[in-house]
């Protein structure tokens, strides 16, 4: 078994999707701007799940564990979430219905997160997938989509912070946004600068100077190098074995979501692998959720609903490497599985411009979640120091 089917399930439904959109009405101009998806204390909070999980290695079922709530850690740390592109309404801006493939996916990349910090996340009007698809993502698309998360960020900072740490978190059309953010806020902000975490920034092209951590996308929020470092950046984009094509929408400059203003003999797209923050190889630790995943993009991978556990671990199944070749910076994963191992394995399944993007969260799910938490844990060791001092 394989992730990646044929993308033309999904190309066809795309299709209907995005001749839908080209009849659909704008949303009222009275609809809010967003909605708490996840939220401390909102019922049927998606973000807020079993975690029970079953490991299985090639042979056999290793047992099962669930990852205790980090009750110190989650006193002092907020995460905010923003999900990837999953809207398959018509139209080019998705409205604030709360829908399956939405719960869904904080559900598989959010909820994972969620032991070592209380949990923000809205429901945002992003571009849809028809309008990806369709090439409908203008200008203003894209500013309906961001004043979305903004005004939803807002919100939590002048609410809920109350001076807390803050871990980002997003993937795709979603890392696009808290790019913006940071640019905007934690860039050019000190004092709000010091209460970030890390920024978890998967799938969307983050830019950096060539030989820097940073000069690029930002100008003092760097790079990540070790896992205890503060106020810095995890960023990737994955691909399976050869360098990205040169019409990849991402790892190259030039692609989904990189500004166009960068020159390539200067900058890169950002790659700090959560396996070796050092770039060099070191083993994922790969976590799915098992439920049938209710979007457009459910087909294109595996059915999991056999395991017992609501999430599988697969250990010893791949490693992953920064790689840089023919102006492209990647995530490079390899399967270092024997022949014989049933598991299922990682595809492209929308094919080699995308590489594993659909699956990159979880496939290294494991290992951001022991990053993020080792840096939560250095947070709060940092705050506790300054309280000494002021004494």
């Amino acid at each position: 078994m394989r992730f990646g089917r044929s993308g033309k399930y999904l190309v066809a439904l795309l299709a209907c999707v995005a001749f839908g959109a080209a009849q659909a009405q704008p949303a009222a101009s009275a609809e809010p701007k967003f909605k708490w998806l996840c939220k401390p204390g909102r019922a049927n909070d998606p973000c807020q799940t079993s975690l029970r999980t079953e490991t299985v290695s090639k042979d056999e079922s290793l047992g099962f564990s669930t990852p205790k709530a980090l009750t110190r850690l989650r006193n002092k740390v907020d995460c905010f979430y923003v999900y990837p592109t999953v809207s398959s309404q018509p139209g080019s801006n998705a409205d604030l219905t709360k829908g399956p493939e939405i719960s869904g996916i904080a559900e598989q990349q959010a909820a994972r997160f969620a032991p070592g910090c209380r949990m923000f996340a809205p429901i945002y009007r992003q571009y849809t997938i028809a309008a990806i698809f369709g090439s409908q993502i203008t200008e203003e698309t894209s500013e309906i989509a961001y004043g979305s998360v903004k005004a939803a960020w807002n919100e939590y900072l002048r609410k809920y912070n109350k001076g807390r740490g803050i871990v980002l978190i997003g993937h795709s059309q979603g890392t696009g946004h808290l790019e913006q953010l940071i640019s905007e806020t934690f860039d050019r902000k000190p004092n709000l600068r010091k209460r970030l975490v890390s920024a978890v920034l998967i799938g969307g092209n983050v830019i950096v100077r060539k030989g820097k951590r940073t000069g690029g996308s930002f100008n003092r929020v760097p790079a990540c190098a070790r896992a205890t470092e503060l106020g810095c950046v995890i960023a990737f984009s994955s691909f399976l074995k050869d360098p990205p094509p040169e019409e990849a929408l991402f790892g190259r400059l030039g692609g989904a979501l990189a500004d166009p203003g960068f020159d390539p003999s200067t900058h890169e797209v950002m790659c700090v692998n959560p396996a070796r923050l050092d770039g060099s190889k070191g083993a994922l630790k790969p976590l799915y959720n098992t439920a049938t995943f209710p979007g457009l993009y459910g087909p294109l991978l595996p059915d999991l609903t056999g395991y017992e556990a609501s999430w599988v671990r697969f250990p010893n199944l791949y490693r992953a490497s920064c790689r840089k070749a023919d102006g492209a910076s990647w995530l490079d994963i390899r399967d270092v599985s024997t022949g014989t191992d049933p598991r299922p394995r990682i595809g492209e399944p929308l094919g080699r411009e995308w590489g594993s993007h659909l699956t990159e969260v979880n496939d290294t799910a494991g290992n951001l979640v022991r990053v993020v938490t080792s840096q939560e844990k250095a947070y709060l060791k940092r705050i506790a120091k300054q309280k000494r001092k002021r004494r």
